[in-house]
């Protein structure tokens, strides 16, 4: 469904993770399997979604709060409760404000499930697409996507929780950045140049297309800069 376009996203970036689907369903359609392995968090997913298509339900969410607050699942007491003391513990070191729960991003769609995978492989119609990036990968992104442009108000781009990146975009229709808080950092093992960004899938062909131009452009320029900076070379 995603497999030319993937291609062509992976190659135009020289991507080093695979871009991964994420689709919100109530029912899961027949053939693809459940995730039933224990994970330590929501974003652990998307580690396993770079390697084939599962799908978790919200029960396999439990063991991130957080997490499961943010992909929109009810949460049953217990998780509440650890949900509290997390925010708690943040809000001791002043990490998080108590006051910031109430303003995460939340995925509105019905669901019991979510379906993650590697897009190129992906077998339903995704609801975002998520991807890891370094520095000068997201910069080709900001630059194909419009939101380095002045005239358009800026980038989209936040720190934490990294998974409020997902109901964010499914929100807004915008391309939407983590710099990866120290959860993801630790669950995913990003390097300190990498973060995360997820893109609509409605306008991922659109940027596809794009990038392509803007990866040429970059290109162009080069030289020009390269001389530039030989002329002041010692």
């Amino acid at each position: 469904m995603y497999q030319e376009q993937t291609q062509r996203f992976i190659e135009a970036l020289q991507l080093q993770h695979m871009p991964v689907g994420l689709a919100f369903v109530e029912e899961v359609p027949a053939g693809i399997q459940h995730q039933e392995t224990p994970v330590p968090s929501a974003c652990t997913y998307w580690r396993l979604g770079e390697k084939g298509v599962f799908y978790a339900n919200g029960d396999d969410h439990k063991e991130c709060p957080i997490g499961m607050m943010t992909m929109g699942f009810a949460m049953p007491t217990e998780a509440q409760q650890r949900a509290g003391v997390l925010v708690e513990t943040m809000a001791s070191v002043e990490y998080f404000s108590p006051a910031e729960v109430s303003a995460l991003p939340v995925v509105q769609k019905p669901h019991q499930s979510i379906i993650y995978g590697r897009l190129d492989e992906f077998p339903v119609d995704a609801d975002v697409i998520l991807c890891v990036l370094n520095n000068q990968q997201a910069m080709l992104i900001a630059e194909a996507s419009g939101s380095t442009n002045w005239l358009q108000g800026g980038q989209n781009a936040f720190g934490r929780p990294t998974c409020a990146v997902i109901p964010r975009t499914m929100q807004t229709g915008e391309t939407t950045m983590s710099f990866g808080c120290i959860g993801a950092r630790t669950y995913m093992g990003l390097t300190p140049s990498e973060l995360v960004l997820t893109i609509p899938t409605a306008k991922f062909s659109q940027l596809v297309d794009r990038l392509q131009t803007i990866v040429s452009a970059n290109a162009a320029l080069a030289p020009y800069h390269e001389g530039q900076k030989a002329r002041f070379s010692a």
